[in-house]
């Protein structure tokens, strides 16, 4: 519990200091909420474009679309904020400058302090109209949602967190061997946007491979269905081993790229 106390205090720490340093440039801080809050606008006048050529997507409406749209956002906001920069550009420069040797002696966890060390103040101001936005679909979505249907779609948010934690994370370690992983880190970024699509738009392999194999419905379209009562409880459990098989996976792989870069740098 002391620790749990000490970690909370030190991420409260960073939000401060990465407050501190984005508010140093006030009007390029305030501009580039405006234009990201611009961008997820322009997204949506795109989807509204389009079903004012159809009335569906495979099996889902407008409203529903706009859900699938809103939780994507709000799981790609909640990344950036914490652990999105800091494993995939952060922790690879710092590796490849050395910076790393400090921080390994830090009294903390490394990996704690390489996940979540700059936390973007600025993307958490842009996530605050997300989530008002994600408010607006419900309402528009005009139906009784159970709590149990909402508890299990914050799981699945929560969840669907830990799945691109994990695939980050393990793609952020090779620079311990390679010393540079951002070029994997912008194609997994680049992929990882097809989440914010419904999957019915994709047939046979692709929708096997973005199920299966690269599971990003776990994303957004997996806790949308959770909260409109259309997942199976066979899914679900997927989901969720699916996320903590990767995560297992990854943690194994980073303390292996901690102990190559220990052994490169003595």
């Amino acid at each position: 519990m002391k620790d749990l106390r000490r970690y909370g205090e030190l991420f409260l720490f960073f939000a401060k200091t990465g407050l501190m340093k984005q508010m140093a440039y006030r009007p390029h801080f305030f501009l580039m909420i405006t234009g990201k809050v611009i961008r997820i606008a322009l997204l949506f006048f795109f989807f509204q474009a389009i079903f004012f050529q159809v009335s569906r997507i495979g099996e889902w409406t407008w409203e529903q679309v706009l859900l699938l749209f809103a939780t994507f956002h709000v799981v790609d906001y909640l990344m950036s904020i914490t652990f999105g920069r800091n494993l995939s550009s952060h922790l690879p420069s710092r590796v490849q400058t050395g910076e790393m040797d400090y921080r390994m002696i830090l009294p903390a966890n490394l990996l704690f302090f390489a996940s979540l060390e700059d936390v973007d103040m600025m993307d958490f101001f842009s996530f605050l109209p997300t989530l008002g936005f994600l408010g607006w679909v419900l309402w528009r979505l005009d139906m009784a949602i159970p709590l149990l249907q909402v508890v299990l779609y914050i799981l699945l948010i929560a969840n669907a967190l830990i799945f691109l934690y994990a695939v980050i994370l393990a793609i952020a370690t090779t620079s311990f061997w390679t010393t540079q992983s951002y070029g994997l880190a912008v194609i997994f970024d680049n992929l990882m946007k097809i989440g914010r699509y419904p999957l019915d738009i994709f047939e046979g392999f692709w929708k096997v491979v973005f199920i299966y194999f690269l599971p990003l419905v776990l994303i957004a379209q997996v806790p949308a269905q959770a909260l409109l009562g259309a997942l199976s409880p066979g899914f679900v459990l997927f989901a969720f081993g699916v996320s903590g098989t990767a995560l297992a996976l990854a943690l194994v792989f980073w303390r292996k790229g901690v102990k190559n870069y220990m052994s490169a740098s003595s």
